[in-house]
């Protein structure tokens, strides 16, 4: 099962999960979604939101190794505030979507209304985002 990740989920990311989950995943490489990114702001740093509709958002596809089974799965879920018993009561949703260059992945979208504060992210890339303005990551649990 693929994934696409584009936010704080990405190889490189300053969090224990992220580090846990990339020593079960295989980089597969650039990928895109359809839909707009925004950063939401939190005491902790910002975090992308994907909303599924227009635009593109950037990020990278990973393929899970040998050994990844439910329990990584459900740390990743917890980590993005998913529930599947309570999808209603959930930050994300993890949902299966077509990528911009074929096939699809599994990618946490945005279940709210979008926050007070959380911006735009034009070019559909958070890390650029967080680098062209000075931004702090989100050193929690969520974040794409």
């Amino acid at each position: 099962m693929p994934f696409f990740f584009y936010g704080t989920l990405l190889d490189g990311s300053d969090n224990p999960v992220a580090a846990a989950i990339h020593a079960l995943l295989e980089p597969v490489g650039p990928a895109t979604v359809h839909g707009a990114l925004f950063a939401v702001p939190d005491a902790l740093g910002w975090f992308p939101a994907l909303v599924v509709g227009d635009g593109l958002a950037h990020g990278k596809l990973y393929a899970a190794r040998a050994g990844f089974g439910a329990a990584d799965l459900a740390a990743m879920d917890r980590y993005e505030d998913f529930d599947p018993a309570n999808p209603a009561a959930s930050l994300y949703l993890r949902q299966e979507l077509e990528l911009t260059g074929g096939g699809s992945a599994q990618v946490y979208v945005w279940n709210r209304p979008l926050p007070a504060g959380a911006e735009p992210i034009a070019d559909g890339d958070f890390r650029h985002w967080l680098e062209s303005r000075g931004m702090p990551q989100f050193r929690g649990s969520h974040g794409g």
